[in-house]
């Protein structure tokens, strides 16, 4: 007998355990191969198949989590809700109004230093999220 998912929902744990592994893996990426994501930025802003599939995969992304986890308690697992707005209105921009993100992004990526001050940030970022998805019950 096959899993049913119907009536499935992951937890705001389990939400946060795949945040961090995915900004503790992009953040040390950065950190590792500066020039394969300056190239990424690059051709980010370049290609206009790898921009409008980035703003597809934000909507979808956002949408999903918008659709399934719109909540606003006051504790930390609403960033999970502030996250997938933030995704879901990233996308729609990126696919009503490129040239906007083209020159956002533009204007930040070429920043001297950008790529290691985002590394960080994303790192931080994702201990936090790995504090609150690996170690949900903790008193903080």
């Amino acid at each position: 007998m096959a899993t049913s998912f119907k009536n499935k929902k992951m937890s705001d744990a389990q939400i946060f355990q795949i945040f961090s592994l995915a900004y503790l893996a992009i953040g040390i990426g950065i950190l590792i191969n500066p020039d394969f994501y300056k190239k990424l930025y690059e051709g980010f802003i370049e290609d206009a198949t790898t921009l409008y599939l980035g703003g597809f995969a934000a909507l979808v992304i956002g949408y999903l989590i918008v659709a399934f986890h719109n909540t606003w308690p006051k504790d930390y697992s609403v960033i999970i809700t502030v996250i997938g707005w933030i995704a879901l209105i990233k996308g729609v921009l990126i696919l009503v109004q490129p040239k906007i993100m083209i020159a956002l992004t533009k204007a930040i990526a070429t920043k001297g230093n950008f790529l290691k001050i985002e590394a960080i940030a994303v790192i931080i970022l994702g201990l936090a999220f790995s504090f609150l998805g690996f170690y949900p019950k903790s008193p903080i």
